[in-house]
C-alpha cells in the first residue's frame, strides 16, 4: 500500500515538491479567448472549471503576465473553449511554445463570435461565452469568474486533458 509523507505544518512547501504533485491531477485542456481582431488574445490553460448552474457561471485562472490578461480585463469578457483530442496541435500553439502572440495564433483553427465577442472556436467540445463578473488578484495569477452569455456544445467527442507533462484522452473505468 503506498504511503504518504506528511509535511510538518510549519515547514514551507517546496515549489518543485508542488508541482511535482500537481503533475499527478489531470487537467481539461482548454483555450481562454478575448478581444476583437485584429486585437485578440488567447492562451491554453488547464485552470478552469464549472462555479455554478444558477446562473450558468464558470471560472479560469489566467497568469497576469499573460497577453490576454490586461484585454480581459479591459473587455470584460472572456471565452472558455474547452478542447477535443484532436485540438492537441492548437493547444500547442496557444501554449506559446511556437513563439506566436496575439491575433497570429488564431491563424489556425476556425473561429466565431457569439455574444461578448470573443472568439469562439467552431468544433470545440463546449464554449462558454462570458461577462466577467469579478477578478481577484492572488499570487501570479487573476480568478476570473464569469457569467456564461452563450455556449455551445458539441456531441460525442472527447475532451483533451493533459496529465503528468502529457496530453490524453479520458478513459471510462
Amino acid at each position: 500500500m503506498p504511503s504518504a509523507t506528511p509535511l510538518s505544518e510549519t515547514s514551507p512547501l517546496d515549489a518543485a515538491a508542488f508541482r511535482a504533485a500537481m503533475r499527478s491531477v489531470p487537467g481539461t485542456v482548454s483555450i481562454v479567448t478575448t478581444g476583437r481582431a485584429p486585437n485578440r488574445h488567447g492562451l491554453t490553460l488547464t485552470a478552469g472549471c464549472s462555479l455554478s448552474a444558477a446562473p450558468p457561471s464558470v471560472l479560469v485562472c489566467v497568469n497576469r503576465s499573460a497577453g490576454a490578461h490586461d484585454t480581459i480585463l479591459s473587455s470584460r469578457s472572456f471565452c472558455w473553449n474547452i478542447l477535443g483530442v484532436e485540438h492537441r496541435d492548437l493547444a500547442l500553439k496557444f501554449s506559446g511554445q511556437d513563439g506566436s502572440k496575439g491575433d497570429i495564433r488564431f491563424g489556425d483553427g476556425l473561429w466565431c463570435d457569439l455574444k461578448t465577442g470573443a472568439p469562439s472556436l467552431v468544433g470545440a467540445v463546449c464554449s462558454f461565452d462570458c461577462r466577467v463578473v469579478n477578478a481577484y488578484s492572488d499570487s501570479s495569477h487573476t480568478i476570473f469568474t464569469g457569467e456564461v452569455v452563450a455556449q455551445t456544445t458539441r456531441a460525442g467527442c472527447e475532451s483533451l486533458v493533459y496529465i503528468d507533462g502529457c496530453f490524453a484522452a479520458p478513459k471510462a473505468v
